[in-house]
């Protein structure tokens, strides 16, 4: 395990240097929401489900991924501190180290010695395909995914039913550790199974206990996304899913942050389907175990078409309702189907997500095809720096406009008054702009005022998420006008009681604007605290006709 944190120390710098900084955007989020989720298990679990954003929409915690199971790894630190950009960090060098021990662990049940072992561990943890989405912490959150299969694999030697139970209740981590992985592991899963207990029907009732518990497991997190999105008609289009899905020339492209073949293969990149492209050593030892099989006339081993069929199987996923080449539609994939019979599929967005499972199945077969030289020991490590190789963006570029939280330095005064304010009052904090992708006003984002929240857990009107409510939407376009009356009126509605004003975060046009209107409105907000530029107003509970 020292090796894999050795190597995610190594392979995400500088996050190691900057495990207090925070970028805005996705990062942020997900700072905020192991935050929450650390807050409401050791304070209320029963508040969990309705975090502190879109206030007062309810279920805001199931708006987007939970990532609870990848939370609660860090339920020992939150001990000690409530640090949000600090432990979003330390939660992603963990998971990089929790994904290679682990999938160690599987190459060993598999039966392969422990260089061949320690390469898959790698070369999963830090593929290329799993580098991707070094941002994106419920995606990166595979750390579940090898003990699933090593449990199946165990339950399929031994027979016995405390594996199988294993087997399922690390497939409902694996899913509240990312509702994508879940999802699309029912669907390709079962071409890894299949082989292991072709003939063994003695043992399919184990497979049912493991699926009864990996549902159960599972069942409140359905519950909790019908919850969170049906008051909102939420579902995604089949043109969501059709542009963020791959053509084929996908596995032919690395990350642009790639540092051995980032500029190599931008030809095939494309801006929405992302990358699939698993480098060329894993893919090369493969052929060559499958070369040795052939010259020996030996039949690959149930593992081996099991991964390979689970390798196969997630490639098809990940290029969506259609397989394309150069844009151009060859026919209709499986994913299409999928989404027309299953309902949970229709949540899916970004089938390029199913690359973990490929991520997964291929170092494992290129492990077992190691086998004959395990013992030449300097062979199998120079393999794996060249696998490492293939998959390094070291050093992260970090945009020195994007490090706008640093919880090294003292957080704004204004979030430490409102922390000492009695009451759970709501608040909103404006500017409120659009999430259009941009950013720019980076220290002003709505992912930023939530990681910032985290200092006084206070309900929030801003919010960011897979989805926006329509009355967050509402409040936002009519906030544009702030403090017109009907602006206010707004607030007003969803029951605020402060409103924080972020002078900084306004152009001159419209912060002369502001002064020039604020004092009209008296009636309506009183100001209560000053603290350099960040402004706080009362909203006071009167009505005042015209404006």
């Amino acid at each position: 395990m020292t090796l894999y944190a050795t190597l995610a120390l190594a392979l995400t710098y500088p996050y190691v240097r900057d495990l207090r900084v925070m970028e805005p955007g996705d990062a942020a989020f997900f700072s905020w929401e192991v935050a929450w989720t650390l807050h409401a298990l050791t304070t209320d679990p029963a508040r969990l489900p309705h975090a502190n954003i879109y206030h007062p929409e309810r279920y805001a915690f199931g708006m987007d991924e939970p990532i609870l199971g990848s939370s609660i790894l860090l339920l020992p630190l939150w001990a000690f501190t409530h640090d949000a950009v600090l432990l979003l960090n330390l939660l992603r060098l963990l998971i990089f180290t929790l994904c290679g021990f682990h999938a160690y662990l599987l190459a060993k049940e598999l039966g392969c010695d422990d260089g061949p072992a320690l390469l898959a561990g790698a070369a999963f943890s830090f593929s290329p395909l799993r580098m991707d989405q070094v941002g994106h912490l419920s995606t990166l959150g595979a750390q579940w995914l090898p003990l699933v299969l090593l449990y199946l694999h165990r339950y399929a030697r031994t027979g016995r039913l405390r594996h199988a139970a294993a087997a399922g209740a690390f497939f409902g981590l694996a899913g509240w550790a990312c509702g994508y992985h879940g999802i699309i592991g029912l669907a390709v899963l079962p071409f890894a199974v299949v082989p292991l207990f072709w003939g063994r029907w003695s043992r399919l009732w184990g497979l049912t206990l493991a699926a009864a518990l990996a549902g159960a497991a599972l069942l409140p997190l359905e519950r909790l996304h019908a919850l969170a999105f049906g008051p909102h008609g939420f579902e995604r289009g089949r043109d969501d899913a059709l542009l963020y899905s791959a053509s084929l020339e996908a596995f032919l492209a690395s990350h642009s942050w790639n540092r051995l073949y980032g500029s190599l293969t931008e030809s095939f990149r494309d801006t929405g389907g992302g990358t699939l492209f698993p480098g060329v050593v894993i893919p090369g030892i493969i052929v060559a175990g499958v070369v040795g099989l052939c010259r020996r006339r030996t039949a690959p081993s149930r593992v081996a078409i099991g991964l390979g069929a689970l390798a196969v199987a997630s490639a098809l996923i990940a290029l969506g309702p259609e397989i394309r080449v150069a844009n151009q539609t060859l026919f209709a994939g499986p994913f299409e189907g999928l989404r027309e019979t299953i309902p949970a599929f229709r949540f899916i967005r970004v089938t390029t997500r199913a690359s973990v499972f490929i991520a997964l199945a291929l170092p494992l077969l290129a492990a077992r095809a190691l086998q004959p030289v395990a013992q030449r020991h300097a062979w199998v490590a120079g393999l794996a720096i060249l696998a490492l190789a293939e998959g390094a963006i070291a050093p992260i570029p970090s945009a020195a406009w994007a490090r706008v939280v640093d919880t090294s330095q003292p957080p704004p005064p204004v979030y430490q008054w409102l922390a000492a304010q009695p009451g759970d009052a709501a608040i909103v904090e404006l500017p409120m702009l659009r999430n259009d992708g941009r950013f720019s006003r980076p220290a002003f984002h709505e992912s930023v005022y939530m990681v910032y929240s985290t200092l006084h857990w206070r309900p929030l009107v801003n919010g960011y998420a897979g989805i926006e409510p329509k009355r967050y939407r509402v409040v936002r376009d009519l906030l544009r006008r702030f403090p017109s009356e009907a602006s206010l009126r707004s607030l007003r509605a969803v029951g605020v009681r402060y409103v924080i004003l972020h002078w900084e975060g306004y152009g001159p046009n419209k912060t002369r604007r502001l002064r020039r209107e604020l004092p009209r409105v008296k009636e309506w907000l009183a100001p209560v605290a000053q603290f350099g530029n960040d402004s706080v107003y009362e909203l006071l509970d009167v009505e005042v006709t015209g404006e």
